[in-house]
């Protein structure tokens, strides 16, 4: 029996082109090195006897590869619940909603800042969508004060998801050891929390070729343990070379210098090579594109390349630059994230509810997200070849000018060989027409009100006491902070 996955045939990059990148990453990373304006993050490299000239790190190319071979190759993600473990290296690509807009545009185009209800209501959406498996809140509510948005997500990506997600980026130690005691507490300690990986935590520089306070989180929950995610977000022609190929050693370069200071701090720390959350900027505009084709391509030979150093790969892709839930954005979604996946990314994250350079979230574009992904998950299962899908035999007693209709080889195979949407229409244009002619939005619309109201709440998925001191901790944090209880 052949199965055919399509996950990694999608071939950008020759081997020879591979070489050529590295090669060029390595003498920028070698001549050029890496800003690190934090402190703790220059000593760890100092007391490992790099050169460290003022505030920037030149590596060796021996460093690389000794980080290389301490790096896992296979992260597993473990969910609360089994089903949604998430096993970054396996032969599937796994999906994620997308996170951290300030806005939410409502299904008649409106525009409002994202609240504390939509986080809620986002992480429903997250966690009861299926063919997303990491899950978060997606908006950043406006009214919760910057001084506890960190505990007021951790609390939430914890208590009320059963699917892996990220924690805050931490900016300054005090958010990053916050974050810390929430995930410990969640998972009911230290040895715990190393071994399930269900909560990462993201990064990403200031390019170019610089790494700012974002590190502080990779320095405290690398020690710990936590999957470390490596996102530089390359951006064509501003934050990175105009050209892709160039804009591959600048983001390889950034990407593999916080791997080096992972394996630094605990040889062996899960690392997600993730160089993809961006685009280019679109010269007549200024603005910076996340929906462009070149977005497709730099993410899929990202993608291609992480493997080839044999890392778990995350591509941060499905991002739209349309304000609203439009062709535009079901065509930019499905390039940025069908290309990535073709290339052999483990994951692509980013892949849910986003619009507007990702400024902005919509719970119908979350539901529609939801139905492109489970299309692209279709294409890439493939097909099997075997003597029962050949259907010689079938054929055969078809015969000329007969059909398939009511064979038994239909009925016995076409749950298993057809996708079968909830939310794109297949109907008869009569039949659309007497149920209302309801387009893509309004049939979205009504997706979300029925979750929304079957399921008005989420139960906790953790132990009742691990609950408790996640939340003794936040309630500590508010206080700490002079921040009344968040409703």
């Amino acid at each position: 029996m052949s199965t055919r996955h399509l996950k990694g045939s999608l071939k950008l990059l020759s081997k020879k082109d591979l070489e050529n990148i590295h090669t060029s990453t390595l003498e920028i990373l070698e001549k050029v090195g890496v800003r690190f304006t934090v402190a703790e993050a220059r000593e760890v490299f100092s007391e490992a006897g790099f050169r460290v000239e003022k505030d920037v790190v030149k590596f060796k190319p021996k460093d690389i590869e000794d980080a290389l071979k301490k790096a896992p190759s296979r992260v597993l993600r473990k969910g609360l619940s089994s089903k949604w473990d998430v096993d970054l290296g396996d032969e599937k690509v796994y999906f994620g909603v997308g996170s951290l807009p300030i806005w939410v545009v409502e299904s008649d185009y409106r525009r409002r800042k994202a609240t504390y209800q939509d986080l809620l209501k986002f992480t429903l959406l997250s966690e009861l969508l299926p063919n997303f498996s990491i899950g978060n809140g997606v908006v950043q509510p406006q009214e919760i004060p910057n001084s506890v948005i960190h505990a007021i997500w951790n609390q939430n990506a914890t208590i009320r998801m059963s699917k892996p997600s990220c924690c805050w980026y931490a900016k300054d130690f005090l958010v990053a050891e916050d974050g810390l005691r929430i995930l410990e507490a969640a998972a009911g300690g230290k040895d715990e929390l190393k071994r399930m990986k269900t909560w990462a935590i993201t990064i990403c520089p200031d390019s170019a070729l610089q790494w700012g306070e974002s590190v502080i989180g990779e320095l405290v929950m690398a020690k710990a343990g936590v999957p470390i995610e490596i996102l530089p977000m390359p951006f064509c022609g501003s934050t990175h070379p105009v050209t892709i190929a160039g804009t591959l050693v600048q983001g390889n370069a950034e990407a593999l210098s916080a791997l080096v200071l992972a394996q630094l701090i605990n040889p062996g720390c899960p690392v997600i090579y993730a160089p993809s959350y961006g685009g280019i900027m679109d010269m007549a505009t200024g603005a910076h594109s996340f929906g462009a084709p070149e977005s497709a391509l730099h993410a899929a030979a990202f993608a291609q390349l992480g493997k080839w150093y044999d890392l778990p790969t995350d591509m941060m892709m499905g991002t739209s630059d349309s304000k609203v839930p439009d062709g535009q954005a079901i065509a930019d979604k499905i390039i940025t994230i069908l290309l990535p996946a073709l290339a052999g990314a483990d994951c692509i994250t980013m892949a849910g509810g986003l619009l507007d350079f990702a400024l902005s979230a919509s719970y119908e574009q979350l539901v529609i997200d939801d139905e492109i992904v489970g299309e692209i998950k279709r294409i890439l299962q493939g097909f099997e070849i075997n003597k029962e899908s050949l259907a010689t035999e079938v054929i055969k007693e078809v015969g000329i000018a007969g059909n398939y209709i009511a064979s038994e080889h239909t009925c016995k195979n076409f749950r298993k060989e057809f996708y079968f949407p909830s939310l794109f229409d297949r109907t008869s244009w009569e039949k659309w027409e007497k149920e209302g002619k309801k387009d893509l939005l309004v049939r979205a619309k009504e997706k979300v009100s029925q979750i929304l109201s079957s399921h008005f709440t989420l139960p906790s998925f953790l132990k009742e006491e691990r609950v408790r001191e996640v939340n003794r901790i936040v309630a500590e944090i508010l206080k700490r902070e002079g921040v009344s209880e968040i409703t």
